[in-house]
Parts: structure tokens; sequence; C-alpha cells
């Protein structure tokens, strides 16, 4: 790599301190462009508009045309002060290809003062203070030690773990002890992961566009969350418009009323035929519900017969898919909303009459901190301990109710009905619809508040690494992670409860609630030459999840269980996750050309339940500052796999990379 030098700017001085005289400087960096495209035709998870859209979206369309142009620059303050910058420009020059990922952004891979830290020492201790990353952990192809900064995972795994990983500003201190042994002790900002259609508030309303939608790498999870189709951000109010239009047409003794009255009438009723004739007479046709008349409330400007008005959700989100044809109706294997809601009466809806909702962003600042033990044994044994004590990087969303003027609500419980009020009073005040006729008056409206948090946890891990002689193989390196995470949230959903207070019930956040609980993961590695130059790496990867939660099933009175995070969706009957997850990889790398200048790289990740995703990647040299590449990641399996879901976004990268 060629290098030149050059005077500190002043910009780059104000990063540290404007009273240091800088010395020279050491100037080295690199062009990277990548082009990509998808190699599968069809609708990406979070690309629908429509919960009938089922037409190709993208065929094999770019999905982005970035450059990187990274400067690296490090130079001496003083004798024992060193220090170092990374800046990175970023532009995507199609900005529609990754949602609104095309410039550069703080706190995300695209960010545009990605380091900045100087090192000294004093009194034995190394000091490292600045923005920058620490890398813990060695598992191929993901994160489990590497706890302190948080990743962007905006192309999943994709990229490198250098180039995904988010610096954070942190005090990074090392000091060698009797014995050999080294102690690292860490002060270290608290950031977020970066995931797709998270991260960014929405006010409250009835519409929202913070899902990030038609990215590539929209997860399930995510979608269920933001999501414009199956979100329940946009599915709450959608429900509401659809409360409404009933409220309208609600009538008994002879006139139009609110929903209140109607405590035993439910969804199923009204899809079984036996709701027409109590309160909602002439509105279906032919004088008989079923779930073709409530998808045409649902989803039309007008009802079938009586022209009274109609939700007019024109199959935007995904409420009920039996529009026209009653067999889709399918309660006991849900795939839109409504069915869910099976139990749920009329006096339920009457809460959710115009209800809004809300996105809020509140992210915990409170410093992390860590520490690391690692010594060799005699023999040649690496190993180490580590604990760290601060806010997940993985954020979790928490749902709760307020009315319209902001003040919290709480779900009650009213008969085998579901009402919001204000329980902290001792004359609940409920909200609602109002009656056709004025004498009812106006009533306050319910909000369903979404909130994006981070939660402190506490995480206890180790590693350990040797190399051992065989006849056949010759070294072979066994490698292992593990580590002990303590409250981690995960979503718990109540299907089903003898109390009624479920989800089959309309009782949406007592029914769904992310809960504390531990895990155990770890990684078994191995890894051997072959072929003279071949790294040959296998892994064997679980995920446990010490407080699972797998009560009953769809065909019990009591239903309820621990929901896969990235894959829970309201298509696939809201997930069920395992309560031990696997993962194998495998991994090949490569050199090749007359001096070994060239490099190609294999890995395959199989996933439990049939979720596989394979990136082979290629660097060819052209000359000693010059790089072509290519890539090519394959996902497939199981839709309902972390892999299987991104089939429709597999995808082919070419590029280059110049350093200088």
């Amino acid at each position: 790599m060629k290098k030149q030098n050059i005077t500190l700017s002043l910009a780059l001085a104000a990063v540290f301190s404007s009273s240091v005289a800088f010395a020279e400087a050491e100037v080295t960096g690199k062009i990277v462009h990548e082009s990509a495209a998808f190699i599968e035709s069809g609708l990406g998870i979070g690309a629908a508009t429509t919960s009938t859209q089922t037409a190709d979206s993208h065929g094999q369309d770019l999905f982005k045309m970035a450059t990187h142009a990274k400067v690296f620059v490090d130079g001496d303050v003083s004798e024992d002060v060193t220090y170092h910058v990374e800046l990175n420009a970023f532009k995507d020059l199609d900005s529609d290809t990754i949602g609104d990922y095309d410039s550069n952004e703080s706190y995300t891979q695209r960010d545009l003062l990605r380091e900045a830290y100087i090192d000294t020492e004093t009194n034995g201790i190394s000091i490292r203070a600045g923005k920058q990353q620490v890398v813990w952990g060695t598992a191929d192809g993901m994160k489990l030690l590497d706890a302190i900064n948080p990743t962007d995972y905006s192309e999943m795994a994709q990229n490198q773990m250098e180039d995904s990983r988010i610096p954070v500003w942190m005090l990074n201190t090392e000091t060698d002890v009797a014995g050999g042994g080294n102690w690292q002790f860490i002060v270290s900002e608290s950031k977020s992961s970066i995931f797709a259609g998270l991260g960014e508030a929405s006010a409250k309303g009835s519409s929202h566009t913070n899902g990030n939608k038609g990215h590539a790498f929209t997860m399930k999870g995510a979608d269920t969350i933001t999501g414009t189709v199956n979100g329940f951000l946009n599915v709450a109010p959608a429900l509401g418009t659809v409360a409404t239009a009933f409220d309208a047409m609600a009538y008994s003794g002879g006139a139009y009323v609110t929903l209140s009255p109607f405590a035993t009438a439910t969804v199923d009723d009204f899809v079984s035929t036996s709701v027409q004739n109590t309160g909602f007479e002439g509105i279906c046709t032919g004088s008989v519900s079923d779930a073709s008349c409530l998808a045409a409330v649902a989803h039309d400007a007008t009802v079938p017969v009586s022209g009274a008005a109609g939700a007019n959700n024109q199959q935007v989100q995904n409420l009920i898919d039996a529009y026209g044809d009653d067999t889709k109706w399918d309660a006991s294997n849900p795939n839109s909303m409504f069915e869910y809601l099976g139990s749920t009466t009329f006096k339920t809806f009457d809460s959710f009459v115009g209800m809004t909702s809300q996105y809020k962003v509140d992210h915990d600042s409170t410093p992390v901190l860590s520490s690391r033990y690692k010594n060799s044994t005699q023999d040649g044994l690496n190993y180490s301990f580590n604990v760290t004590h601060g806010n997940d990087t993985n954020p979790y969303v928490d749902m709760h109710w307020e009315n319209d003027l902001g003040v919290k609500l709480h779900e009650i419980q009213s008969g085998t009905s579901m009402i919001l009020g204000d329980s902290t009073s001792d004359t609940v005040t409920e909200v609602g619809g109002t009656s056709n006729t004025a004498a009812a008056g106006a009533t306050r409206t319910a909000n369903l508040v979404m909130t994006e948090k981070l939660n402190k946890i506490t995480q206890i891990g180790g590693s350990f690494d040797t190399a051992i002689e065989t006849a056949t193989l010759g070294p072979v390196v066994l490698r292992g992670e593990a580590l002990y995470q303590k409250n981690v949230m995960s979503p718990v959903v109540t299907r089903k409860d003898t109390s009624n207070i479920d989800m089959a019930h309309g009782f949406l956040t007592s029914s769904v609630k992310m809960l504390k609980g531990d895990r155990f993961k770890y990684v078994l590695g191995a890894d051997i030459t072959a072929l003279t130059n071949m790294m040959v790496s296998f892994q064997f990867i679980q995920d446990r999840n010490l407080d699972y939660v797998d009560i009953g099933n769809k065909d019990a009175t009591n239903w309820k269980y621990t929901a896969d995070m990235a894959t829970m969706h309201l298509t696939n009957n809201l997930h069920q996750a395992e309560e031990n997850k696997e993962f194998y990889s495998f991994f090949l790398s490569k050199p090749f050309g007359a001096s070994g200048e060239h490099r190609w790289n294999n890995i395959v990740m199989f996933e439990e339940n049939g979720g596989l995703w394979n990136r082979l990647d290629a660097e060819y040299s052209i000359d000693d500052n010059t790089q072509a590449t290519i890539e090519l990641n394959k996902y497939w399996g199981d839709i309902n796999t972390q892999f299987g879901q991104l089939a429709k976004s597999s995808n082919i990268q070419v590029g280059f990379k110049y350093s200088f």
C-alpha cells in the first residue's frame, strides 16, 4: 500500500484537542465500490404495499450501487501518544436500492467518522481513548463474544465484520499481570444495532412510513412491528376504522347505539352467520353474515347491501384475506389479523373506534462496563473470561395504550370483553365509539404506543483455542466460545387463556409481551489446512433459551409460547421459537494464482428447520493496488427460518477495491 505524508487538517485536530500540536500524519486509504443485483424474482418481506400484492416486485433489479471512500490517518501526537482516524465517505448512486440507506449516517456502517482514538501508556497501563471497536470473538459468520460494539444488519451478515461492526466512543485500558495474563477494562457508549424497519420514530396517526418499505433485508419480526401491510403499527389503526364502521351500523332496540352493548357477539359469530339478525341487520348479501361480509366491511367504501360506510381499507393492511372467498377463513391456522381475534366481542371493538398508533424510540444511554482476562497455559491452551453489564445492543419494543390526550390506559376485563380505561381512578374513564345520535356525545379515542428500548443485561462469557497434532489431518485448531446472558428480552404470546385475557379476546398488549429471560449460547469449531493451503473450518452453534415458554397448543384452553423474534409474522401464526436453536457452518478459504495473490472464500450456514445461506466471494488482484471482487449470496429453505425468509433477497455483487 502506498503511503504519503501530509499535515493533519484543522478539522482532524478538532476531533481531539485544538491545544495539541500534531506531528505529520501518515495517510492511507481505499476506495471500494459494489454493485449488487437480485438473482431471484419476487416480492420481498417488506416490499408489499397491499395484502393482495403478489406480482414480482424486482425481477433481477439492482439493490445497491454503493461506493465507500475510506481514509486512514495515523501519526504521533508526542513521543508517548499516537492517534488513528478512519473517515468513511459513502454514497449509494441509486437511492431507491436499499431503502433510505443512501448516504452517510452516524452510528451505522456508513458513519463518516468511523474511528478516532489516541493510544498512550502510563504506569504499565495501555490506554486507547476515542471512537473504536473491540473484537473478542473469532467465530465465523456470527458475533457471540463481540458484545460491546453494535452491528449494522442492514445487509444481514453479508458484509465483513470489521465493516458491519459499529464503532462507539469508549475508554479502553489494558495491563499485563504476573504469569503472563492480561486484564482489559472498558467503559463504552451505549448504542443500538441497526435492523431494517426499526430505529425510526413515527408520530401519532393512522398511517406510518417508517418500516423501510422495500428494503431487501427486512426480517419478518421487524415487519410485524412497523410493516405497511403486516405491522401492528399500521394494522392497529386499520382495525380502528373497521370498528368505526361497525359502530356506525350498530342497531339495538330499534335505535342505533355504540358497540358497547354487544358483549356476547364475537368475530367468530359474525363469520359463522349468527350475528346478522342481532344488531347488524341488512348489511350482508342474503341477510347472512360470513367472512366475505366482514372482509367487505373492512376493505370497501360501502357495505354490501345497506350502502352504509365501510372502513375502506382497500386491502392495504392484512386484516382479513377472505375477500369474496369464505374458504380462506381459517382461525385454527391464522394468517391475517381478524383470524387471531375470533373470540373478540364487538364490545371490545368499541374501545378500538377511531384508534391511532405511534412509534417512539427511547434508547437508554447509560455507559456499558466490560472487562476481560486472557492468558495461556504452558501446554498452548489460550483462554479468556469476560463480563459485560449494560444495555443490550439488540432493541426490543414495548406496547401500551394511551388516550388521545396522552393519558396511559389499561386493558380491563369486563366479562369476556376488554375495555380500555384509566384504571388508576375510582371511576374508570373508557375510550370508545360514539352513537349516531347527538345525545351520546363524544368520547376519547385510543392510541397504541410502541416504544423501542434497550434493556440492561449482564453477559458472562469465555473462549478457548488450542492446536493438536494429528497423523492424518496435521495440525487441528479446536476452539470454542460461550456466553451466558441474563435478562434478555424475548416475545411471549398468549394466544388463549382460561381467564380470557388473551389475543383471541382482543387483549393486544396483554397477550404480546417482551419478557426478561436468560440465554446460553456457545460455538464449537475446528480448523484445519487441507490441499496444501486451503483453510477448512467447521462450527456447531447453539442458542439455548433457559426461560422458554411452551404451554398448550391451538387445541388447548391455555396456549402460550415464546415467539421467534426473527420470524414471527401475521402470515405464519406468529411463529413459535425453538427452545434450543442450532446452526452449523462450513467455511473454506484458499489462495490461487501463481504466487497466491488471489483468494476465494465460501461459507455455508445450515439453520435448524431448514434455513440455509451460502456466501461465495473471490478477490482477484489486478495489480498491487487494485482488486476486482465478486460475491454471491444465496438464501433458501423454509420461509419461516431466519435465512429461508430472505430467499427473494439472494443477490450477486461485483466491485473493485483501489488502495492508496
